[in-house]
């Protein structure tokens, strides 16, 4: 027997085994739904076990259900984007519209949107959904940003709401009632949610049909071993003429998984979507299972961008940090290239600018290239690292660089757990005559000391700008520089980067509806970017692709660059609509 038959049996008897399980551990008997009719999820984050069987509150914890499951099942969001176009996808909404002075959103939303139990989606759920995390902040997911912006939501009518903002915000609704990454606006049910305590409600209820939300699909069974949610027989979609047919998945299964487990996981079927691998394992289990497919139908890039730019990210606050010609002259011994062909097998893309490549950064980043010598930027250059050393007081001794006192100069570079990005960019150091060191870190670690402020140089993916350069500069505010021994209030702004002149212009930046039409804005745009480029609070070293495998032994119609309908990250929310134009292969 062929080993990718042994393995294939061998991973759909696993998969019965759980399968049939459901009988014994299960709150109620369930049909049998086929394998073929089955879209079995590891979902995104990684668990021994499928974590809080009996919360599924969408506001509990930004790493449960919510980005794992729910949000392409049981929940459905105001609008989707697809982010390749940077094209509003209405649903619960159909659209949205500002004031003169970005203070106030006017939303419409869609006629005839249903929850599973029946009751009707108006704007009254929309008022209650906002009131509630405005009185439950800071304690539950989004509520603290909530609290911030808005003043208040009314219902002008069923099927119209109006939010008053505490200021203007020309990118409020596409942030956050579209963008649906780590800001996830989900509609709640008013008649089930009214008099809970939102801080404490689990929203689970398997006998009442709860969780309640507006999918096609509804949970059917919750325990340590997986979660099981079965196609409705209606879907209010299909009868507002969103959807042409109900979706072809019967049953959608989420079962936890490890980092370790997910190779083979991927090439013996046992799991349709999941977490993203690294491209080499991909190319090695292709070999296993043919079906597997990724975004790129060839490599070694086989992957898609996804928002984020991995870079040296510097504590501005620690000497000798705190001196931009060194940073500068870290950045002169960098070989961006070397670094992506050991560490990364050519397998990402090269980062100048902290943006990602999708069209509306692209847009930008051509006018901001006339400005800012990319050029410069991106040059290995150990003269220009000499120069710029000697101009800032140190001393070549050896070989090495000391300090004015004749100590060595020593650099201590973070880098994650398995991450191969920190061998070469400790050598490429060690070569310039830097005396560098390289620690490596398990992820919580490495989070906990951005966030304490513990670290000089930590190498970390920097997520922001998705179609405008003010998403990611914004982390450069000074009102993200927490001071010294406080802990940093923002993940994506931990440089403790302070500069009066840039603040200005993101403050102008902010105000301000983004275009790369608009002439004014794009010279914002880059002045912001030339200070950045100049100052270099970080280091872009590569764009974050991620080979997220697809198996199409089951299933097809999943997004790629030959389709791309819509961005293919899985915990993002439009990952619901991969979901509905998924069709059997057998």
């Amino acid at each position: 027997m062929p080993k990718l038959e042994r393995n294939t049996r061998a991973g759909l008897t696993a998969l019965a085994a759980m399968m049939m399980g459901t009988a014994l551990v299960g709150a109620q008997d369930l049909p049998d739904v086929p394998r073929n009719r089955t879209l079995v999820s590891q979902g995104w984050d990684y668990y021994n076990s499928v974590p809080s069987i009996d919360n599924f509150n969408p506001y509990a914890g930004v790493l449960l259900h919510q980005r794992n499951s729910l949000h392409y099942t049981v929940n459905e969001s105001l609008f989707y984007t697809n982010h390749f176009t940077n094209e509003l996808i209405p649903w619960i909404g159909e659209s949205y519209s500002y004031n003169d002075d970005y203070t106030e959103i006017t939303i419409n939303l869609r006629e005839g949107v249903t929850w599973s139990d029946g009751e009707t989606l108006d704007a009254g759920d929309v008022v209650f959904t906002f009131d509630m995390l405005k009185g439950a902040a800071p304690d539950l997911l989004f509520s603290s940003a909530i609290a911030e912006w808005v003043a208040s939501a009314e219902a002008v009518d069923p099927l119209t709401v109006k939010v008053t903002l505490t200021k203007p915000g020309p990118r409020w609704a596409a942030d956050f009632l579209a963008t649906g990454q780590s800001t996830r606006f989900v509609i709640v049910p008013q008649h089930i949610w009214e008099g809970q305590d939102p801080k404490t409600f689990a929203n689970f209820d398997l006998e009442k049909g709860w969780p309640v939300g507006t999918g096609p699909y509804e949970l059917v069974k919750s325990d340590a071993s997986s979660l099981f949610f079965d196609l409705r027989d209606g879907w209010w979609a299909l009868d507002a003429g969103v959807v042409a047919e109900m979706p072809k998945v019967e049953r959608v299964i989420y079962v936890p998984a490890t980092a370790e487990a997910m190779p083979q996981l991927y090439a013996t079927n046992q799991i349709d979507i999941g977490r993203n691998i690294q491209s080499g394992v991909f190319e090695a289990i292709r070999v296993q299972n043919p079906n597997l497919a990724a975004w790129n139908s060839e490599g070694p890039v086989w992957g898609a961008p996804n928002g984020c730019v991995v870079g040296i990210r510097f504590n501005t606050q620690k000497e000798p940090f705190d001196d931009v010609a060194l940073r500068q002259a870290i950045n002169a011994a960098i070989d961006r290239d070397q670094i992506i062909n050991l560490a990364y097998e050519g397998s990402v893309q090269k980062a100048v600018l902290p943006f990602s490549s999708y069209q509306g950064m692209l847009d930008y980043v051509d006018a901001i290239a006339d400005t800012v010598d990319l050029s410069q930027l991106d040059a290995r250059n150990l003269d220009r690292v000499a120069e710029l050393m000697a101009e800032a007081g140190y001393t070549s001794t050896d070989g090495k660089w000391t300090n004015a006192d004749g100590s060595p100069l020593q650099i201590a570079i973070q880098v994650g757990q398995g991450d191969p990005v920190g061998p070469v960019l400790g050598e490429q150091l060690v070569s310039a005559g830097f005396d560098a060191i390289v620690n490596v870190q398990q992820s919580t670690a490495q989070t906990e000391a951005l966030t304490a402020g513990n670290f000089e140089l930590s190498v970390y993916p920097h997520c922001g700008s998705l179609y405008d350069p003010w998403q990611t500069l914004e982390h450069f505010h000074s009102k993200y520089a927490a001071p010294e021994g406080e802990a940093a209030t923002n993940l994506r702004a931990v440089t403790r980067y302070a500069n009066p002149e840039l603040d200005a212009l993101l403050d102008q930046m902010e105000s301000s509806q983004p275009s790369p039409d608009d002439a004014e804005y794009v010279a914002l745009a880059e002045q912001a970017t030339a200070i950045f480029a100049r100052d270099l609070p970080e280091i872009p070293l590569f764009e974050e692709i991620q080979t997220q495998p697809f198996n199409t032994t089951f299933w097809t119609g999943y997004p790629s660059s030959s389709d791309p309908y819509v961005a293919q990250p899985l915990p993002w929310e439009g990952f619901a609509l991969v979901i509905h134009r998924l069709q059997p292969t057998q």
